[in-house]
C-alpha cells in the first residue's frame, strides 16, 4: 500500500473552495492528469455518489469509476476508485487557515501491473503530482477563475 499527501493554502473561504473539489465535472480545469468528468448518479454529491472521470498519468490514458465514502459539507470529501490500473482511496480536507483555507489532500494506492513495478518512485510521482494540482488549484481560485 502507498500513502501520500500535499498540503496549500487557499485565499478563500472553506465553502468556496469545498465546492470547487466535490465538483467532477471542474477536475479537468485544475488537475493535471484530469481529461473530463461526470457524474453517474443523480442527485446532489454525499456519501454513495458515483462519478467517471478520464484521466492520464504516466503518459496512459484511463478511465475510472468512484464512489464518495465520506462527505461533510464544507469540511470531507472521501472517495474510492474501484476501476482502471490500481486500486485507489483519497480525500480532500478542507479547514479555515486565517481568511483562507488550508486544503489537504491525501491518497492510498495499491499500484498494479506497471505501477507495481515502479514502487517507491509511483508515491514520489503520485505525491509530486497532488501538490502541482493543488497549485493550481490555488492560483485559479485566487485568480477567481474558479
Amino acid at each position: 500500500m502507498a500513502r501520500g499527501s500535499a498540503v496549500t493554502e487557499i485565499g478563500r473561504t472553506p465553502t468556496d473552495v469545498f465546492a470547487v473539489l466535490a465538483d467532477v465535472t471542474k477536475n479537468a480545469r485544475w488537475a493535471s492528469a484530469s481529461i473530463e468528468g461526470h457524474l453517474t448518479s443523480p442527485g446532489p454529491v454525499g456519501v454513495g455518489t458515483t462519478a467517471r472521470e478520464v484521466t492520464r498519468f504516466l503518459g496512459r490514458r484511463m478511465e475510472t469509476d468512484s464512489e464518495v465514502t465520506e462527505f461533510i459539507p464544507g469540511r470531507r470529501l472521501a472517495y474510492i476508485v474501484r476501476s482502471g490500473s490500481f486500486p485507489f482511496a483519497g480525500a480532500f480536507d478542507v479547514v479555515p487557515e486565517g481568511a483562507g483555507s488550508r486544503v489537504t489532500a491525501t491518497f492510498e494506492a495499491t499500484p498494479t501491473g506497471m505501477f507495481r513495478l515502479l514502487g517507491p518512485v509511483f508515491i514520489r510521482l503520485a505525491t509530486r503530482q497532488f501538490a502541482r494540482d493543488l497549485g493550481s488549484l490555488k492560483r485559479r481560485m485566487e485568480a477567481q477563475e474558479m
